[in-house]
């Protein structure tokens, strides 16, 4: 009991020992300067979540030799929960036909679509069961950067290789702040720019990827304006895949691109490797062209979803707002296929 006593009598002593603040008065109020909280104004204040010790720890240079990736479709069961079982019948098919890598929960795979604990577990799925056979690049891109930086730790720290970054959409944002968003996700691990103004109403231009350009965990860029954009990259020794599947032939044999991010390879991974690799082909690109076209005759995913579940490869289960195209357009794509 004594002893307990003389330890409160500590406490108590300690406590009036505590520096005490005099009350401010109106004329100091209006004397105070404001600052900013540190994590606003210090780069990288925050800590990260993951050790660099990372399961399929890749670097940027591995990513900027792969000429084809496709932009894996995520199927679905019929109470709407991923369909794993077909996922990965539809990437060991990637993987047979010589695809290097995979784009998961991209726009294709509908990662606009899914919760984000959907799309990490998705991307850790993915790296468990095929990071040693092809590189896994997640789709972590927000148009908040905080939402951005948060999701690449994630998907760094269940193994992907690498991100693909978007610009911010809808609210877009300033020059400046473009520069301030990737250099915010860059320092994370390496990644892919993914410019698609159709999609995010605002062109990413081609001085800010050269800004960005000088950290070393940049990839390179999905470039979807054209092809000309895309030499003008290449020119300055920066890495650039076609997001277009109908150029992406003269965009590897004509501009110097280093291949494509692809939607048609969901169907026809073989042919599509082919016209990256077997050099000019304008007789095999021009017989891909008829399917190419169908695929996006409507907003991408919903004909690749369409033809998929035609060849029963996944099951006709659509996430609204997707929906199966009509019949009689159903039925043409057969033949291309």
């Amino acid at each position: 009991m004594a002893t307990l006593k003389s330890f409160s009598t500590s406490l108590t002593d300690a406590a009036l020992q505590l520096p005490r603040h005099k009350a401010a008065t109106a004329n100091n109020r209006r004397d105070m300067k404001w600052t900013a909280p540190k994590a606003a104004v210090i780069p990288n204040f925050h800590l990260p979540m993951r050790s660099f010790e990372v399961k399929n720890r890749t670097s940027a240079e591995d990513i900027k030799a792969l000429r084809l990736i496709t932009a894996i479709k995520t199927p679905y069961l019929p109470d709407g929960r991923f369909d794993l079982e077909a996922y990965d019948a539809l990437v060991n098919m990637q993987i047979s036909n010589g695809a290097e890598g995979v784009i998961v929960g991209g726009t294709t795979g509908e990662g606009q679509l899914m919760s984000w604990d959907e799309h990490i577990m998705l991307i850790g799925h993915t790296v468990n069961c095929f990071g040693g056979s092809i590189k896994v690049i997640g789709n972590t891109g927000s148009n908040s950067t905080r939402e951005a930086i948060h999701a690449s730790e994630q998907g760094f720290a269940v193994g992907m290789h690498a991100a693909l970054h978007i610009n911010p959409y809808y609210g877009k944002t300033s020059l400046e702040g473009l520069v301030s968003h990737f250099d915010s996700v860059l320092s994370l691990g390496p990644t892919i720019i993914y410019n698609v103004p159709t999609r995010t109403g605002q062109d990413i231009p081609p001085h800010i990827i050269q800004t960005v350009a000088q950290s070393p965990n940049m990839a390179g860029i999905k470039e979807c304006v054209g092809n000309d954009r895309i030499k003008q990259y290449t020119d300055n020794g920066i890495v650039a895949w076609s997001g277009n599947d109908d150029q992406c032939h003269d965009a590897r044999w004509g501009y110097g691109a280093t291949g494509v991010i692809s939607v048609t390879s969901n169907l026809v991974p073989g042919l599509v490797r082919k016209l990256m690799f077997g050099g000019v082909n304008p007789s095999l690109n021009a017989t891909l062209m008829p399917l190419v076209e169908w695929l996006f005759e409507e907003p991408n995913p919903i004909g690749l979803n369409t033809a998929l579940a035609q060849l029963g490869v996944v099951r006709p289960v659509f996430r609204l707002p997707y929906v199966p195209l009509p019949l009689a357009r159903d039925h043409q794509s057969l033949s291309f296929t």
